[in-house]
């Protein structure tokens, strides 16, 4: 009897002993299999292939949350997919538990600007330059959110300082020229779209706006020839842009050459159905010259695409009007009134000089 239960208190220690060594094995696996997502999000990453980076880092914070920088890299991973919405979600979960990582305070503040909240955006990158030095495209950054909230001398301040900073910043000296462009400062302008053209000869998008330049300082012929070195410098692109088609086109049809104007911007719809302005131009040139069912079309799916474009309704309104649908016209004439009447309240205060 002794040793029957001798024999069947060994096999209880030992029947113990295995679910304590399973346990520990099974933890140690779980361990291992959080570690390899890890590692394989970070070969994934490194790799280019950041869907399935993002997907491993998930995983490898489900397994072990806190332990590793699996939300940063996610988030990194999803701003490369264009995914701001989800990189923000990850860094709002990491930043809590790693206040002093000014690299995912910055990343938050760029993503919150790619989501259109500057004011927010803003906030981050004031939070992570007490902590480190911003960069010039930190600083680029900066300017562009003052852009956002329609403040150009702010936005022209941070973008001369991204570009002093950083004196080959092609993006920084682009946007500072458009900047420059929109207050009207146009030698300036001209300066900085001329950089961006040394700095990187053939950008389309920088020989575009300095057709803008030319065309805003009366320099038509100028303008014309930048907007179709733009065409030509793009005709091997994959994505050519749709702007230089749209400027040559109405440039050529304010200077009545109806029959040159046509195809860039009919060109133009083609590769920016969705563009309202692309639609507008086109159809303001069909009443012209007189196709009113077709101005009707491109009329009608400007205001569609952008319906607080006061020139759109009102253009749509000229043209009910010539084919008496006076009705449609009157509603037009209103909406113009009723979307300017808008605008007007919204003006911000004059700024101190």
């Amino acid at each position: 009897m002794k040793i029957g239960k001798a024999m069947k208190s060994c096999r209880a220690r030992l029947l113990l002993f295995s679910v304590i060594i399973a346990a520990f094995l099974s933890g140690l696996c779980g361990s291992a299999q959080s570690g390899s997502a890890f590692d394989r999000g970070l070969a994934a990453f490194h790799a280019g292939d950041y869907s399935s980076a993002a997907f491993l880092f998930a995983q490898a914070e489900t397994a072990t949350p806190g332990a590793t920088d699996a939300l940063l890299y996610q988030a990194k991973s999803l701003v490369h997919l264009q995914d701001f919405a989800g990189a923000e979600k990850a860094l709002q979960r990491y930043v809590p538990s790693h206040p002093k990582s000014s690299d995912a305070v910055y990343m938050l503040g760029f993503v919150l600007h790619r989501q259109n909240h500057p004011r927010e955006s803003l906030a981050m990158y004031t939070k992570a330059a007490a902590m480190t030095m911003p960069t010039a495209d930190d600083l680029k950054i900066v300017g562009l959110d003052y852009v956002l909230l329609d403040d150009y001398p702010d936005a022209i301040k941070w973008l001369e300082k991204a570009t002093s900073m950083d004196a080959h910043n092609v993006d920084a000296w682009y946007s500072l020229g458009r900047a420059y462009y929109t207050v009207a400062r146009l030698a300036e302008a001209r300066k900085a779209f001329q950089t961006v053209l040394d700095l990187d000869p053939q950008n389309v998008k920088a020989e575009t706006n300095l057709g803008l330049v030319h065309e805003s300082s009366g320099e038509l012929d100028a303008a014309i020839e930048a907007y179709r070195r733009a065409i030509a410098w793009q005709k091997e692109s994959l994505r050519p842009s749709e702007q230089p088609y749209v400027n040559l086109g109405n440039i050529l049809m304010e200077q009545g050459q109806t029959k040159e104007a046509i195809e860039p911007l009919e060109k133009a719809v083609a590769l920016a159905p969705d563009n309202a302005y692309c639609r507008l131009t086109l159809g303001i040139y069909y009443h012209k010259i007189g196709r009113l069912e077709d101005a009707q079309q491109q009329l009608e799916r400007a205001t569609q695409l952008d319906p607080e474009n006061a020139v759109a309704h009102y253009q749509l309104g000229r043209l009910y009007k010539d084919i008496h649908a006076m009705d449609r016209a009157e509603a037009e004439f209103q909406r113009t009134a009723e979307i300017k009447s808008r605008a007007t309240k919204n003006l911000p205060p004059a700024r101190n000089q």
